[in-house]
């Protein structure tokens, strides 16, 4: 009979020790969440979550989702347990694919919630898919640097430097002024 109590007692325990644990670990990260993620929380009658509804729209309602994938890639992006990134990768995958069910090209998350689905694909070893995701993001906003350097980034990675040249080409022709594409098409022109 002890031993049932026993098992039980700590059967139950443990879960609730991991809820604490993950909380805790929640909110010792949020400081890098962008701040749409902290203000989700505090309530729909809040000033900040009716302007930032206002700003993303319908998407707003499933912005916890979209949060919890910005966390997730943090943890991946730090941890160099493997299998303990991998669980963080698969999260920020199914996180980015949730979101992207409500959030056409006019929504105001396109560019990043493809950006990071890209990254999440390329670090777990799928570069044809991140390819596909980065070129998402530049058709709908050609402006927008970030995409280019991610994607030269893992052109790069897989070992297709003339392809990283030629998309950091690209986006320099689309928004000439971009430190990141010059620092990025220099490095790559010095270690030519």
């Amino acid at each position: 009979m002890m031993r049932i109590i026993l098992f039980f007692v700590i059967g139950i325990s443990f879960p609730w020790h991991t809820l604490i644990a993950a909380d805790s670990d929640w909110r010792q990260n949020t400081q890098l969440l962008p701040p749409y993620c902290k203000d989700r929380a505090k309530g729909i009658q809040s000033a900040e979550f009716k302007r930032w509804k206002r700003t993303f729209g319908d998407a707003f309602m499933h912005i916890h989702h979209y949060c919890g994938g910005i966390f997730a890639e943090q943890k991946a992006r730090s941890t160099v347990n493997q299998q303990e990134r991998q669980r963080w990768l698969r999260s920020v995958l199914g996180e980015m694919r949730y979101v992207s069910k409500h959030c056409s090209e006019r929504c105001a998350l396109y560019p990043e919630l493809h950006s990071r689905w890209g990254w999440a694909l390329g670090a777990s070893g799928q570069p044809a898919e991140a390819i596909k995701h980065f070129q998402l993001v530049i058709r709908a906003k050609p402006k927008y640097a970030s995409a280019y350097a991610k994607l030269s980034d893992l052109y790069i990675e897989i070992n297709q430097p003339g392809d990283a040249r030629r998309v950091l080409g690209e986006g320099l022709e689309a928004k000439p002024g971009s430190r990141m594409l010059n620092k990025r098409l220099q490095e790559l022109e010095k270690n030519k």
